[in-house]
């Protein structure tokens, strides 16, 4: 019947005109939670939801049980409500597959069957004849990350709830440090409102939220292209001590300093940095590429093509020598330290 992003399940809640079956799957598990949840509020009549309202654990349910339930009559109510919580739709054995499509094929008026996946998704690919089922009988809603605007605005109307102010560009800057889970960002956010009491700046965002290993690695090359000798080895000691793969860190710099060429190249040939969201899967976290743009303006396109050249290199080292993977980085940060410098390496 559908298939359900989250303004249009918005609408459709609101709308009241329920289906018998939806399949809850996509990247945002608190997303996914909350209209889960809200569609549970609005299906279900609430003065007799404790006998209407049944949740089944994903991990030992027998589909059997969740159909014979959805079969019987609700107590005083219009409809019966159940959730099923997590369980292994992809792959999926054929006994529950038949039983699956037995089941929704055959849903009674009288009753919603939900289906939330958080810890076992459902690909689009492998998880297909499924998806179809839902599809056919009822709705896939697919919760994904938001990015841009959608995210910060929400972020920003949760401070202004808790009595602090949050412009469009801290609300920016802190999913640049927590990065763009949500649920995460909402806690973190309380963390900060509580500390700041007040209009919120970068440097309350930097004393109390919990940034990111990738926060921590981009504002390590940040302090590279800043040539501040001293922040940038203190991060790295700082991850080295956390037992930070030193594979992990040298890939997300890599990934850092593709971002600065990217955004170099662009300029360069007269096109925009907007142009890359879409092209290089930017959606959700275009922060990273602005702030590479800007941080670009600080070095030489053959700069960043000699620092692409050294992590390219170290890269070599790490794979294929035995010298400690602490010593690489550090020699590393000397070189980008250098070549940010202006000097050859």
């Amino acid at each position: 019947m559908a298939v359900f992003d989250e303004k249009a399940l918005c609408a459709h809640i609101k709308a009241q005109s329920f289906l018998p079956c939806y399949l809850f799957v996509g990247e945002e598990d608190y997303l996914k939670k909350l209209y889960l949840d809200k569609l549970v509020d609005a299906a279900a009549d609430k003065a007799f939801a404790s006998f209407n309202v049944e949740r089944f654990d994903g991990k030992s349910v027998d589909l059997r049980d969740v159909f014979d339930l959805a079969a019987t009559m609700p107590m005083m109510a219009d409809r019966r409500v159940i959730v099923v919580d997590d369980m292994k739709l992809d792959p999926i054995s054929a006994r529950d597959l038949q039983l699956l499509t037995d089941g929704l094929s055959a849903l009674p008026d009288t009753a919603i069957v939900l289906f939330l996946q958080t810890l076992n998704p459902v690909s689009k690919k492998t998880g297909k004849k499924v998806r179809d089922l839902f599809q056919k009988y009822g709705a896939v809603c697919e919760l994904q990350k938001r990015s841009g605007q959608e995210l910060y605005r929400p972020l920003i109307a949760s401070a202004s709830k808790q009595g602090c102010v949050l412009s469009s560009a801290m609300a920016q800057y802190l999913v640049s440090c927590v990065g763009d889970d949500f649920h995460m960002l909402i806690q973190e956010l309380q963390k900060v409102c509580a500390y700041a009491q007040g209009e919120i700046t970068k440097a309350h965002i930097d004393a109390v939220a919990t940034k990111t290993l990738d926060a921590k690695v981009y504002g390590l090359a940040r302090f590279l292209l800043q040539q501040d000798f001293d922040k940038a080895y203190g991060v790295l000691d700082t991850l080295l001590q956390m037992r930070v793969e030193p594979y992990y860190i040298l890939g997300a710099l890599n990934g850092a300093y593709i971002d600065l060429y990217r955004a170099k190249v662009a300029v360069s040939c007269g096109g925009s940095v907007q142009s890359l969201i879409g092209a290089y899967g930017y959606k959700g976290r275009e922060f990273a590429i602005q702030n590479a743009a800007r941080d670009a303006a600080k070095l030489t396109l053959p700069q960043i093509r000699r620092a692409l050249d050294t992590l390219k290199e170290a890269d070599r080292k790490l794979k294929s020598t035995g010298e400690s993977g602490a010593l690489v980085l550090e020699q590393l940060i000397v070189r980008l330290l250098l070549i940010a410098n202006g000097e050859r390496v």
